[in-house]
Parts: C-alpha cells; sequence; structure tokens
C-alpha cells in the first residue's frame, strides 16, 4: 500500500519535516494563528508522523499527510453519536486544516463546517480533488476504511499489484469485485470481475451489461487464487479501455435491435 508511507517527503511536507511531523506542525500552525492548540492523538494503524486526531466527546477530527505522490492533507470527520459519515475533505494548505480544526473545537456543527468550507463533503470520494478519485477509492481500499465499501483484503491488494488495473475504479458489492471505467452512476463495466466461487477461490467472468448488449456473460477462469485472478483480469483488458472517467459514464448505451414483431406499424 504504498501511500500509507511512515515518511515525510520533505519535498511535500516541509512543515511537517521541520516539525517532526504532523501533530507538530499543526501545533505550529495554531500557535501562528493565535489559535490554542488541540490535543492531538495518534490514529490507530498510522504512523504518529503522518496522521493525528482530535477528540470533542464521541466526535473525532483526524487528519493524514499519507500521499506521497501529491500534497494533500486529507480530512476526516465523525459526528456527536461517532458516526462516520460527518465531513470529509482535502486541501494542500496547512492553514485550512488548523483553521477547520479550530471551528470545530470551539463546537461548529457539521453543518456548519460544509457552509464555511466547501470543501467538505459528505463522503470522502466526493471529497477528492478532480483527478484523484481513482486513487482515493483505492487508498481507502487497501487501508480497509469503514468510509467505503469494502471487498476482499487479499483480491484487492492482488488487483492494485497490477498496474494495469490501477486505472480503474474499485468496486466490489454483493461479494464480487469488478474494476468499473466510471466513479459514478451510470457505471461502466468494461472490464472482466472476480466472481467468488468458494474456498476462498475466485471465477474471472466477463459480464454482460446493458451498455454492451451484444456480450453474453462467459467465465473465462474458474476457481482461481486471487493472484491468479488478478493476472487474467489485466490480460484481458480490451483494447482502448481506461482509465476511469470521473463522474458517469458520458456515452450513451448503444440501442438494441428491436425484435420483429416490436416494431410498430
Amino acid at each position: 500500500m504504498p501511500e500509507r508511507s511512515s515518511e515525510v517527503p520533505p519535498e511535500l511536507y516541509p512543515e511537517l519535516a521541520a516539525a517532526g511531523g504532523l501533530r507538530g506542525a499543526l501545533a505550529r500552525e495554531a500557535v501562528r494563528h493565535g489559535h490554542r492548540a488541540a490535543p492531538l492523538g495518534p490514529v490507530e494503524g498510522y504512523d504518529p508522523a503522518v496522521a493525528a486526531c482530535c477528540a470533542r466527546g464521541e466526535a473525532r477530527f483526524a487528519v493524514y499527510a499519507t500521499s506521497t505522490d501529491e500534497r494533500e492533507f486529507r480530512i476526516e470527520i465523525s459526528t456527536d453519536t461517532g458516526w462516520l459519515w460527518g465531513a470529509f475533505g482535502s486541501t494542500g494548505d496547512l492553514a485550512v486544516v488548523d483553521a477547520i480544526l479550530h471551528a470545530w473545537r470551539e463546537g461548529a456543527s457539521i453543518e456548519q463546517l460544509r457552509r464555511g468550507w466547501t470543501l467538505l463533503a459528505a463522503s470522502p470520494l466526493e471529497a477528492a480533488p478532480p483527478g484523484r478519485v481513482v486513487p482515493t477509492a483505492w487508498r481507502l481500499t487497501l487501508e480497509r476504511s469503514p468510509v467505503i465499501r469494502l471487498g476482499d483484503a487479499e483480491l484487492a491488494e492482488a488487483l492494485y499489484a497490477q498496474p494495469a488495473l490501477r486505472v480503474f475504479f474499485p468496486f466490489p458489492s454483493h461479494g464480487q469485485f469488478s474494476l468499473l471505467s466510471s466513479t459514478d452512476d451510470p457505471f461502466f463495466e468494461e472490464v472482466p470481475r472476480a466472481v467468488p466461487n468458494g474456498d476462498g477461490l475466485w471465477d474471472v467472468v466477463l459480464h454482460w451489461s446493458r451498455w454492451s448488449p451484444h456480450i453474453p456473460s462467459r467465465v473465462i477462469g474458474s476457481r482461481l487464487g486471487a493472484r491468479e485472478s488478478a493476472a487474467l483480469i489485466a490480460a484481458n483488458i480490451p483494447a482502448g479501455s481506461g482509465p476511469a472517467v470521473e463522474g458517469g459514464w458520458p456515452h450513451p448505451p448503444p440501442l438494441e435491435t428491436p425484435v420483429i414483431g416490436d416494431i410498430d406499424g
């Protein structure tokens, strides 16, 4: 999982490198703006250098600087009931993180925060910067984040290990694992999917869809391990497919050929 690093790339996060990590950098930022520094703790499963959180009753404000290919501070705010789906945001400006954290510590509600900072959204994928929806979905999947639908961990890692598959949107559902060419409804699936076949094994299925009515569903590999399934899927990417577009699939499905007798007149 390349983005879950404990390293702080100084070229991306010079203030973190200078302060010895994210908590130190946020404390300095608070002092710089005249805010009382929030008591920040670690985030379970993350190195303290790149993740920090603050509690307010049952609510939690967490910040992550785990991206190693682009400067990004990710914000996750849970509600007062502890419900994880509160507000999510992404920014490259640590001062913005400090301002939102200060307002939250002063008692601002999720609704007030979202009105004050439009970068905050109701889901982490809505909050992802343009061009970052697919890598954000992969990161959350690999980190086993509770704020996104999760598929089989071994299969997810095997799929991500195939560079050709990383450009597609991971979409596990009902035990199956699809790789989509769009990140929102209407979804478009042109890459074979993995379907469970018991005992931790998978079938690789080219799935029929209304977008390709001339292609019937068919199994192209049966009872394979995670790595073998991922390799077979990667080997059967249709020519010209991907990367996934952000949003719904922009092209309408082809008109199905009418059956004789269905034509009026």
